[in-house]
């Protein structure tokens, strides 16, 4: 953008970010064409003072939005913006925060969220955006390290992507899905053992936000509450058929002690593991 149509207020660089870039900007009320080139970067702007139309071609045609105090727009990496706008409340300059995520950082959580690209729009409202880039900016200004930086890029990539991206459409349930197949045999397997997300995502050769997803559409449960559940029926079971001890069950089960086990055998049952055997005997 030419600089007599761009003035920056402040930048994150000069605060030692090096995650992310982040501008306080003031930019001309009017501006009759301006094309930029796509950037290696993710582009959110909040607008935090004055109104501007801006018109932005989509194709052959032109796309419009009215972009005010609160409003926040998107462009994707790589993607060139030829854009023109004027100002409805007559404001000579406005002012916006923009904040630059690389196009690395995007790609990875695309990846693991499934979506299939990051958001490109013109004007969109997000209470949970605006708010975190208004703390980000005061962050910055206040000298916060990078590492809050960091992780409030890798949020907003996430937040971004699964609200405002565009995602390939879910298909639909397949009884014979081998990677969610694998993922089940596990948990089957060990009933005895705590198994982590890393390790059943592993099983199934999937990123875990996709196997969460893909097992949740197959299932109508999580990894860990399908897990839980098929202890809780194995205790169940043992309790019924055997003559062995709560505690002893408790351990064939995966419960770390006959304390945790009570606990979490009357959350999901309603009765005490005694007294369960004691009903299922009576």
């Amino acid at each position: 953008m030419p600089v007599d149509l761009t003035r920056t207020l402040f930048d994150s660089r000069d605060a030692g970010w090096r995650s992310v870039d982040l501008r306080l900007l003031s930019i001309a009320g009017e501006a009759d064409r301006v094309e930029l080139p796509g950037i290696g970067a993710q582009l959110i702007d909040l607008q935090i003072q004055g109104a501007r139309t801006v018109r932005s071609r989509r194709g052959r045609g032109w796309a419009e939005g009215l972009v005010r105090a609160g409003s926040l727009s998107t462009t994707a990496p790589h993607v060139p913006s030829d854009l023109r706008w004027t100002s409805p409340t007559g404001d000579e300059r406005v002012t916006q925060i923009r904040l630059l995520i690389p196009a690395l950082t995007m790609t990875r959580v695309a990846d693991e969220v499934g979506a299939t690209r990051p958001a490109d729009a013109l004007a969109f409202d997000d209470d949970v955006l605006r708010s975190v880039l208004t703390r980000l900016h005061r962050a910055a200004r206040a000298g916060v390290n990078d590492l809050y930086a960091a992780t409030a890029a890798e949020f907003i990539a996430v937040h971004l992507l699964t609200n405002h991206g565009t995602a390939p459409e879910p298909a639909g349930p397949r009884r014979d899905d081998v990677r969610v197949a694998r993922v089940v045999d596990l948990l089957h397997a060990r009933l005895d053992t705590p198994v982590s997300l890393a390790e059943l995502a592993a099983a199934a050769g999937l990123s875990r936000f996709h196997l969460l997803r893909l097992f949740k559409l197959h299932t109508g449960e999580t990894p860990a509450q399908f897990h839980l559940r098929l202890r809780i029926e194995l205790a169940r079971r043992l309790l019924r058929t055997t003559r062995a001890g709560v505690s002893e069950i408790g351990l064939r089960c995966g419960f770390i002690d006959s304390s945790h086990f009570a606990r979490t055998f009357r959350r999901h049952v309603g009765a005490s593991p005694s007294d369960y055997r004691d009903q299922a005997r009576s």
